[in-house]
């Protein structure tokens, strides 16, 4: 009898243990036989790891002393996970409730191909579970933004099999072990946002096969944690859009986005009203160490300075 392959399924938390438990009440009803959850705490200040040490029972939690955001926390996960033999790594975030099967449909499919090395769920609103909110996309090296496909669209109404994307959301996807050991792990200098875009480009890129799966499903809350941090959410969507363009378009597309992107934030502005805070931001993207966190921003919207 063949070994189902070992599954680390790795969720962050920050402030947030109740979100993390709700979860896990979803995570712990999946019917794959071969899975191991492993919680990180990313430094909260309102003790989490300790309730989560007690209430997560049967699962891994480990309390990491730096937030130094989505990619670094989960890399601590990763790095736990690769040192345990995982076959497969799921990044789960801590605002979704999965379908039991999930996680199933995921890996049957991945190992019927072993040329598809990452691929996610078709990711729905939690409150209206009809609604699609990503079946991946494809990424746009001219505008720096990431193309949804079939954002809104009912699910109901879905039609077809798996479909090939440049990315996948970062609220779930699963990654099989030889992509972190042959391209890294998912980059840290963003903090925020545009880290697995990156991921998944470079996968991409490395001649990688990523496929979002309409039959696996996830619901999904639209970022929980981060919405409770006012201006945090807005700046680094913003700012690392610009930073992503800098570290991985050529000189051509940089170029068409620098216009584009001066066209795009004043219609954005006068338009939308948006503030014009909108162009400092911009700015602090193209001055910023395109390798390092922006650390005192962070603090500044987490209220720790």
């Amino acid at each position: 009898m063949n070994r189902l392959p070992l599954v680390y399924i790795i969720i962050l938390n920050y402030n947030a243990c109740e979100e993390t438990l709700r979860c896990l009440e979803s995570v712990n009803k999946i019917d794959y036989g071969n899975y191991k959850v492993v919680i990180v705490d990313n430094n909260s200040r309102d003790n989490s790891a300790e309730i989560l040490k007690r209430k997560a029972i049967g699962h891994t939690v480990i309390k990491y002393d730096n937030n130094l955001g989505y990619a670094a926390g989960n890399n601590v996960g990763i790095h736990y996970a690769m040192e345990k033999g995982a076959d497969y790594i799921c990044i789960l975030n801590n605002d979704v409730e999965v379908e039991k099967d999930f996680l199933n449909k995921l890996i049957t499919y991945m190992e019927s191909d072993k040329k598809v090395a990452v691929a996610g769920p078709c990711i729905c609103d939690f409150d209206e579970r009809d609604k699609v909110q990503s079946m991946g996309a494809n990424i746009n090296l001219f505008t720096g933004l990431a193309q949804s496909k079939r954002k809104n669209y009912p699910y109901s109404k879905l039609s077809g099999g798996p479909v090939e994307v440049d990315y996948l959301g970062g609220a779930c996807f699963i990654i099989r072990r030889d992509v972190f050991e042959n391209i890294g792990n998912i980059p840290e200098m963003y903090f925020l946002f545009f880290e697995e875009t990156e991921f998944c480009l470079r996968a991409k890129r490395a001649g990688y096969k990523l496929m979002c799966l309409k039959d696996s499903k996830i619901y999904h809350k639209r970022s929980a944690t981060i919405s409770k941090y006012k201006g945090l959410s807005y700046y680094f969507l913003n700012r690392n859009r610009v930073v992503f363009m800098r570290r991985n378009a050529n000189v051509i597309q940089k170029a068409v986005f620098s216009v584009y992107l001066f066209i795009e934030a004043l219609g954005r502005v006068i338009l939308k009203r948006e503030p014009f805070s909108l162009f400092k931001i911009y700015l602090d993207g193209m001055k910023a160490d395109k390798n390092s966190i922006a650390m005192d921003r962070v603090k500044q919207y987490l209220g720790e300075v």
